[in-house]
């Protein structure tokens, strides 16, 4: 394997289009639950840097932007109550704004103590295991309200005021700690010459944790006044924690798209609604000197004359069998040219989780997978790059 520039360099490099020694395995994988040697398994995202930084992989170090919390002058009250309708109990919060109380109510189902839960909000260490105590009182937003909200936060436009009060950057004492913690892992990753990857930006995910989706949705259509100050509502909310972040100064700062897919939002949606929210976001990176990434898992294919328009240095998340459907990756490729980087193009679960190892071997780029076929995929990559 061809080595002459640090992991870093490699990574900015390939992100940026141009030559590298070879092509970067930027591959993440969970020591946890892999059925990994205990030579290779770690508690935290530094450890886990150093593992495959020694495997010869180019791990990226994360920052994680601060989870959404009530600012302090906010009153909270949290509860839990039969739900009448249903047989799970209701995990219950009021938030007491200027502009009026606004109300969550979220069914406490059979799976709420799952490992996988929280899993999406990990510390600047990348902890995301919480005691099943700490599951009692429902926070803020969280990936599993999608599907199990009675009472949404947002309901509809007399909730926006409020929401408005609500969502509030860290200050004081919480915003220096984000900091000094979100600057420690910048010098880590400094120190080791690895990528930090500020994550995550987002504007379309925003109806799946505050909403009824389904409402949401009708409401893009018959209600476009107040889905457009919903998105300037969290747009401001953004360019806040974005001047926060660079602070830090990452290498990267990535944008999550996972819900901006065409199941969605369609194409026309997708240029009106979202695109010109994304453009001002990639605009105040690039201002700051760092490079931008979009996270989608899927609509590439569709999106591709749009995506390639606009100013996004790296895709994140193109595989061929997202979501049961095929992405044309040669068209989607075509279409970008050398315009956009590629960070991707497996899919994990089928082709690598289960694929023969000539079938993984004609992968080569993403999974995460059990440690047998995650080997298979190291050697191969380091075959082909």
């Amino acid at each position: 394997m061809k080595t002459t520039i640090s992991s870093r360099e490699r990574m900015l490099r390939a992100i940026c289009c141009q030559e590298v020694d070879h092509i970067p395995l930027g591959q993440l994988f969970h020591s946890t639950v892999l059925g990994t040697p205990a030579a290779k398994q770690w508690d935290n995202q530094f450890q886990r840097a150093e593992v495959m930084k020694e495997m010869g992989l180019d791990p990226v170090i994360d920052i994680w932007m601060p989870t959404p919390e009530p600012p302090p002058e906010i009153t909270v009250r949290k509860w839990e109550e039969d739900d009448p309708d249903g047989p799970d109990p209701l995990l219950c919060a009021e938030y007491e704004t200027p502009a009026g109380k606004l109300v969550q109510k979220v069914r406490k189902t059979r799976d709420w103590y799952h490992p996988t839960h929280y899993s999406f909000l990990p510390d600047w260490q990348g902890h995301a295991h919480r005691e099943p105590n700490e599951f009692d009182e429902i926070d803020m937003m969280d990936d599993w309200f999608t599907a199990r909200y009675k009472v949404p936060l947002v309901s509809g436009p007399d909730d926006l005021d409020k929401l408005e009060y609500l969502l509030q950057p860290p200050t004081g004492h919480a915003r220096d700690e984000w900091l000094a913690n979100a600057r420690k892992a910048q010098r880590f990753a400094e120190q080791m010459g690895l990528l930090s990857h500020a994550r995550r930006l987002s504007v379309g995910d925003w109806f799946m944790w505050l909403c009824v989706v389904e409402e949401f949705l009708y409401a893009v259509i018959e209600q476009p006044d107040y889905v457009a100050r919903f998105y300037e509502i969290i747009q401001r909310y953004n360019r806040e924690i974005l001047d926060l972040v660079l602070e830090a100064a990452p290498d990267v700062v990535q944008y999550r798209g996972w819900y901006d897919t065409p199941d969605y939002w369609g194409r026309e949606r997708y240029q009106r609604i979202l695109r010109p929210h994304i453009e001002e976001l990639a605009q105040i990176v690039h201002d700051a000197g760092k490079l931008f990434c979009v996270l989608m898992p899927e609509g590439y294919t569709l999106y591709r004359d749009i995506l390639d328009d606009m100013p996004v240095d790296v895709y994140l998340g193109l595989e061929p069998l997202a979501a049961r459907k095929s992405e044309d990756f040669a068209a989607v490729k075509a279409a970008f040219d050398e315009r956009h980087c590629i960070w991707g193009g497996v899919n994990a679960p089928v082709t690598v989780g289960r694929g023969s190892d000539e079938e993984i071997d004609e992968a080569v780029r993403f999974a995460i997978v059990p440690w047998d076929r995650f080997m298979v995929f190291v050697e191969a990559w380091k075959k082909y790059a």
